[in-house]
């Protein structure tokens, strides 16, 4: 009877420091891997900002309620012929303030994109219109004549809802090749755990052996059942 209790006894202890053992191994195998991502600079977060599909949506509204708000004032002006009307001089300075708007966004490019910001002749031609814009209105004012420089200025308008149009494509186009890079970087982490898992089933198998070692060691593993090998296999179909 000591017989048995002490070879019981020295079943457990072995068993015990197997276990403390390979749970050492696995912890170390299946800590995850935090990579600590910099933060962004408020460049970056200017840049994603201002290629961001919303950003441009804003941009084109804006391009919108500015031509509409030069025709209104010229249809304004043509039935008013001579005289002065309150409704003109608010929406002359509605039509300002939103230009005004587009010079803030001309000196954010300039700010987040620096030197590359005129690497890019449509981003600069751009900027020319917005500023002859600008220009044009501080020029006509206070002027009552309704054929003046109006013309050119709603086709300054018309030409930076083509131009702004561009950029939502452009836009659209770079949030694809994001949502595709960021699914490919998905498919590696997946893989990377897929090969943590592995490792994981190689190491409880190793586990399972050695306490079927130990087992045999003193004469129990007829108390174990059959088939309580388990195999994992797992294929991934590289693209």
């Amino acid at each position: 009877m000591w017989l048995k209790m002490d070879a019981h006894k020295r079943l457990s202890e072995d068993l015990e420091k197997v276990i403390m053992k390979e749970d050492g191994n696995s912890s170390i195998m299946t800590e995850p891997d935090h990579n600590i991502q910099p933060s962004k600079t408020v460049r970056e977060r200017l840049r994603k900002l201002l290629h961001s599909h919303k950003f441009q949506i804003s941009v084109i509204t804006l391009v919108i309620i500015d031509c509409l708000l030069v025709i209104t004032e010229l249809l304004i002006d043509l039935e008013m012929h001579e005289e002065e009307s309150l409704a003109q001089h608010v929406l002359h300075y509605c039509s300002i303030t939103i230009l005004s708007i587009f010079i803030v966004e001309i000196f954010l490019k300039l700010y987040a994109f620096r030197q590359e910001f005129f690497k890019h002749r449509l981003e600069v031609f751009d900027a020319i219109i917005v500023i002859v814009s600008f220009a044009l209105d501080i020029a006509f004012r206070n002027s009552r004549d309704a054929l003046s420089g109006v013309g050119l200025i709603i086709i300054l308008r018309l030409w930076r809802v083509a131009r702004v149009l561009n950029g939502v494509v452009l836009s659209v186009k770079m949030q694809a090749e994001h949502q595709l890079e960021r699914e490919k970087q998905r498919g590696m982490a997946l893989e990377g755990e897929l090969s943590r898992c592995r490792q994981v089933c190689a190491a409880q198998q190793r586990e399972l052996d050695v306490l079927r070692a130990v087992l045999q060691h003193h004469g129990l593993d007829q108390q174990l059942p059959d088939g309580n090998r388990v195999d994992v296999v797992a294929d991934v179909e590289k693209r």
